[in-house]
């Protein structure tokens, strides 16, 4: 019999994140280590408990799970549900301080089983019987209880913790920090930074500020160089991933604020310039830790603004290529 305490705190939590009534049709994506549980025999132990199938092909409601080592001993698992239009509608978080990963399999399964149907573990009550129909018995003296053997007592109360926000990705804002090299500015490739964040969801806005201190190009009739500070605006209209990795495609707005520096036989200044730029850019997110992940981006830009240079023989006269490409490596930053 499942301790009544351990229902009491665990029933109402799952409850408000179960997003379906038990008849819906469920998926379990599910990610741990090769010596732990994976996802066949994970999902059979949950039909089994629960009694029936619930696991099939096109599920309304599916399980992101994730088990992995924790940060000083023991392991760590998220439970997180997702509906099919990708909606977050609740996480779990369950943590076993023992070594052996099988000792929170039990404790998987359990919470697994409450978060597709709640009442499947809940205690029935009898029928109330009418008073007159069953005469008054004697009080029977109370019988020592039995010790409860059944598996769940594996699962201390103190260690249930309430779910949260949090989301997989994808379902998180995320701030990234790379290095970048771009064309269209030097002789060859120029190389700068890029701090860039983007929001939450699966259509969502982009923003970021790209450096670059230095790019020279030698001229038949001198040498520029440039400074160039590129803040950007955008909309990335589709983000999509999984518990351990990211993809999204942006459209942005740019502009370069560049420092040009103009040496020649006839030319010697220093001019402030704005380029602006159309931007197209896809990135990837692949998860290192719960928080932390590998950022590449890349993409391309044309420029529709290009003010004109004193070197003429610089990019026809204009600042900078007409068409340019970059590429970004760093990393990333989950947040709530």
């Amino acid at each position: 019999m499942t301790p009544p305490l351990f229902l009491g705190v665990v029933l109402p939590l799952l409850a408000t994140a179960s997003p379906a009534p038990s008849s819906a049709r469920w998926g379990l994506h599910w990610n741990a280590p090769s010596e732990c549980i994976q996802a066949a025999p994970l999902a059979r132990a949950v039909e089994a408990r629960l009694g029936r199938p619930v696991f099939g092909a096109l599920p309304d409601v599916l399980i992101h799970g994730v088990l992995e080592p924790a940060s000083s001993s023991g392991w760590s698992a998220r439970l997180t549900l997702v509906d099919a239009r990708g909606t977050v509608l609740g996480s779990r978080d369950i943590d076993s301080a023992t070594p052996a990963c099988a000792d929170i399999e039990r404790r998987l399964v359990l919470v697994l089983a409450l978060m597709i149907d709640p009442e499947a573990l809940r205690p029935q009550e009898p029928a109330p019987v009418p008073s007159e129909v069953v005469p008054p018995a004697e009080e029977a003296p109370p019988r020592p209880e039995a010790p409860d053997t059944t598996e769940e007592e594996d699962v201390p109360v103190e260690e249930s913790s309430p779910p949260t926000r949090a989301a997989p990705w994808p379902g998180r804002s995320t701030v990234s920090v790379s290095a970048l090299t771009t064309t269209g500015f030097s002789d060859g490739l120029a190389w700068g930074g890029r701090v860039g964040w983007r929001g939450a969801g699966r259509v969502t806005w982009l923003v970021g500020l790209s450096v670059v201190p230095w790019a020279r190009s030698e001229l038949e009739d001198g040498r520029v160089d440039l400074m160039l500070a590129t803040p950007e605006v955008g909309l990335c209209p589709l983000v999509v991933g999984g518990s351990r990795w990211e993809v999204s495609t942006c459209a942005a707005a740019a502009f370069s604020f560049v420092m040009a520096n103009s040496k020649g036989p006839a030319v010697d200044e220093v001019d402030l310039l704005i380029r602006g730029d159309a931007v197209a850019r896809a990135q990837l997110e692949l998860r290192l830790g719960s928080a932390t992940a590998l950022h590449v981006g890349g993409g391309a830009a044309v420029g529709w603004l290009r003010p004109t240079l004193p070197m003429t023989s610089a990019w026809e006269g204009r600042l900078g290529a007409p068409f340019r490409a970059f590429v970004e490596l760093g990393l990333s930053f989950r947040g709530p």
